[in-house]
């Protein structure tokens, strides 16, 4: 390519990655309240791709887009610099390097060696979009589920219900397949002949119109409408069968209270026993003042949530609490006491957060342990009626990957990046759901603890175990005071929760530290937020969700299928590749 022609390509393929890096950062919340961005969660791949076929060369490719989506990416983790300055632009770097990914795949598997088209955009985009995304969100470095092209169009409530047949990766795949049809509809066949009008013919006879410009847009439209009448007919199903359990009576449904708290990040960093009681006390009175306030209304309390690890002290384990009481060692029995006199004064169990430590014991000044988990107690006026752990912590906040495997090497990089953390939790091995009795019967509630109603499979794991329903309503219990002053984190986050409500068919409350708490119904609305950074109490009477929706049987089939085609496209490139003997080709994308 002449250098003049390969600069103009050059400076058209670094338009599109700024353009395509800035619709990325808007589609997503930019606050609480601001949500509005979404329909450019479909602009964004398909500008990506513009990149991509515009590009004269891989690396000019990488630069054109690893630079834009860096400076995207460090708008929205930003807040993360107060946690951990070092490990901020590291992890920023390290997503964009998964979107320069994205483009390298996406060009090997829909422009040929020579500039020519190989795959459409609209079956290339989908499968890069959604195997980039799998293998960063699920497997390597144990996943980082954020910042998915399906969460922002959870907002397009009737289209977001394809979910509920192949989960999030069947609604990130309709976001690629549209984008990549609206390519399709406006490329030549020919990226290396734009001077002439041959529109890529090999032997310089005008072309008409490719039929991939006709068909691919008009099966993305389809494939967008029908996606919309399916979901019309859900949320309508789903509305008649919550008429039909409000006939029966308001008993049908649990009335949950849901406590939000509002402690710094700060103070839980550093929590004094002092500042721990005063904190637990303010925790108490909101219950109280929640429970009278429903009972004022005309209803009572079937159960009551704290957000995760707001319970102080060493967990509510027997014999925790005998080794801390035996030995009189601080805070002994009394959160635990408080918590089931407690439960007695609101006529209802209480489901909350607090780190849980088995085999506690008094090694000469010091506390050992044969095991620490982030858990969830149920508890009621006998004690705890049970536990149960995180399955999956939360990368580079819980655990860091792969360097948590040398305990001294994690030791120096949290000394220098992220002072005052400990990565010393376990992860438990099978999740526990739990029975709570309501005036129409007992129902199951399933606790994914935090950043694991971001896993698909974790979420899945949790409420459906061996494939079966093991509660009719989710309840999130999550610590958002990490996110610090970014509501667009905690917006973020209530939006991926809304996507599992719909996969799972179950409706999801969430009890969140600063806020957002929420309850969202099983195909993804909002039902009741509560605002960031305030204390305060609501309650939540979600419907049961019923039966298994199809996207717990397919779990992350669609993902894998998508993996499978995207190899499958790059064996046959390199065969094509390999055939024209261009060495060059054959050691880049």
């Amino acid at each position: 390519m002449p250098v003049a022609s390969a600069r103009r390509t050059a400076r058209l393929s670094l338009a599109a990655g700024l353009a395509s890096a800035l619709a990325f950062a808007l589609s997503f919340p930019l606050s609480d309240t601001f949500v509005g961005g979404w329909p450019l969660a479909f602009a964004w791949p398909a500008l990506l791709a513009a990149a991509v076929w515009t590009a004269p060369r891989p690396i000019t490719l990488a630069w054109t887009v690893g630079a834009p989506f860096f400076a995207a990416f460090l708008a929205h983790e930003w807040w993360m610099r107060h946690i951990t300055e070092l490990g901020m632009p590291v992890l920023v770097l390290y997503l964009s390097g998964w979107t320069v990914l994205l483009a390298l795949l996406l060009r090997r598997l829909a422009v040929g060696a020579d500039g020519s088209a190989r795959w459409p955009f609209a079956l290339a985009l989908p499968c890069a979009l959604v195997a980039v995304e799998y293998l960063r969100g699920s497997f390597v470095c144990s996943g980082y589920a954020w910042f998915f092209a399906a969460h922002p169009v959870t907002e397009w409530t009737e289209v977001a219900q394809v979910a509920s047949l192949g989960g999030g990766w069947l609604l990130t795949a309709l976001v690629g397949f549209v984008a990549g049809a609206a390519v399709d509809a406006v490329v030549r066949s020919g990226r290396g002949r734009r001077d002439g009008n041959t529109d890529g013919n090999t032997d310089g006879s005008p072309r008409g119109i490719p039929a991939r410009r006709i068909i691919w847009p008009t099966l993305a439209l389809a494939a967008l409408a029908g996606s919309w009448g399916f979901g019309r007919a859900q949320i309508a199903a789903h509305d008649a069968a919550a008429d039909s359990s409000s006939s029966t009576g308001a008993a049908a449904r649990p009335r949950i209270l849901v406590v939000q708290t509002n402690l710094p990040m700060s103070n839980k960093l550093a929590w004094p026993p002092e500042q721990q009681v005063e904190d637990f006390l303010v925790f108490a009175r909101q219950t109280i003042d929640g429970a009278r306030a429903a009972r004022e209304q005309g209803g009572g309390v079937d159960l009551a949530l704290w957000p995760e690890t707001m319970v102080p002290g060493l967990g509510l384990e027997p014999e925790s609490l005998r080794t801390l009481v035996e030995g009189g060692y601080y805070p002994g029995n009394r959160f635990e006491e408080a918590l089931r006199d407690l439960a007695t004064r609101i006529d209802a169990p209480l489901l909350v957060g607090s780190p849980s430590f088995l085999g506690l014991s008094v090694e000469g000044n010091r506390f050992r342990w044969t095991s620490q988990f982030n858990s969830a107690y149920l508890v009621g006026p006998e004690g705890a009626r049970g536990r149960t752990d995180k399955i999956y912590l939360t990368p580079f906040g819980e655990m860091m990957p792969i360097i948590s495997n040398w305990d001294w090497l994690e030791a120096q990089l949290l000394a220098l990046g992220a002072e005052g953390m400990t990565f010393d939790l376990d992860a438990a091995r099978e999740p526990q759901a739990f029975r709570v009795d309501t005036p129409s019967g007992a129902i199951g509630v399933a606790v994914p603890i935090c950043f694991e109603i971001t896993q698909p499979w974790a979420a899945r794991r949790i409420a459906f175990p061996d494939g079966a329903r093991a509660a009719g309503v989710v309840v999130n219990l999550s610590n958002d005071g990490w996110f610090g002053g970014s509501r667009a984190g905690r917006r973020q986050h209530l939006q991926v929760s809304q996507l599992r409500a719909i996969e799972l068919g179950t409706p999801v409350v969430r009890c969140v530290n600063t806020g957002l708490s929420a309850s969202i119904d099983a195909v993804g609305r909002l039902e009741a937020v509560l605002g960031p950074e305030v204390d305060g109490a609501f309650v939540a009477s979600p419907v049961p969700g019923k039966g298994r929706p199809l996207a717990v049987l397919v779990g992350d089939g669609v993902a894998v299928v998508a993996c499978l085609a995207a190899l499958v496209g790059l064996f046959r490139a390199r065969r094509a590749v390999m055939a024209t003997g261009d060495l060059a080709a054959m050691l880049v994308p």
